[in-house]
């Protein structure tokens, strides 16, 4: 295998988990605030997505959509991972594609959110904005500062060249 490719798959696997972890430890220590089972958030959501729960308050923790909710979401932010690892990576053989690729991770973003929101909306009421927002936030900041950590060509060329500057 490509060293390059090697690159980016580890990279694209690190930034997933991390960005899984962040969202994970989030719930789970919110719940803890709320004096509820760490896994509460994991099993509403797992039960609303594969079990039609829609009354949050009948929600049960068990280990069944536990695993099944946090599946999904490893598999999200693994794909997640990996493609924002292939595109830093092709900005930095690229610089000319820096642009494009910020204005699409950030399009991507935007819409990932807006229909976890939709989707959150009826299970967490009024909150589901920041309850959806902070960690979906927090996940992308440090996935996006490991990917720079482990491409530092990316980070000096974007310390060196400001986009937009033509000279």
């Amino acid at each position: 295998m490509e060293v390059r490719t090697q690159r980016t798959l580890q990279g694209g696997l690190v930034a997933g988990l991390i960005g899984y972890g962040t969202v994970v430890g989030f719930f789970a220590v919110l719940n803890l605030i709320e004096g509820r089972s760490p896994f509460h958030t994991a099993a509403l959501l797992g039960s609303a997505l594969f079990m039609g729960l829609d009354d949050p308050v009948a929600v049960e923790v068990a280990a069944r959509p536990v695993l099944a909710y946090n599946a999904v979401h490893l598999l999200a932010f693994l794909a997640a991972g990996f493609v924002t690892s292939w595109l830093v990576s092709l900005a930095e053989r690229h610089p000319s594609v820096q642009y494009l690729v910020l204005v699409l991770l950030l399009v991507i973003g935007f819409h990932v959110y807006g229909a976890v929101l939709l989707a959150a909306l009826p299970l967490f009421g009024s909150g589901a904005w920041w309850r959806t927002g902070v960690p979906s936030f927090a996940a992308a900041a440090l996935m996006g500062w490991y990917l720079l950590r482990v491409h530092p060509l990316l980070r000096r060329q974007l310390h060196e060249i400001p986009m937009g500057d033509t000279q």
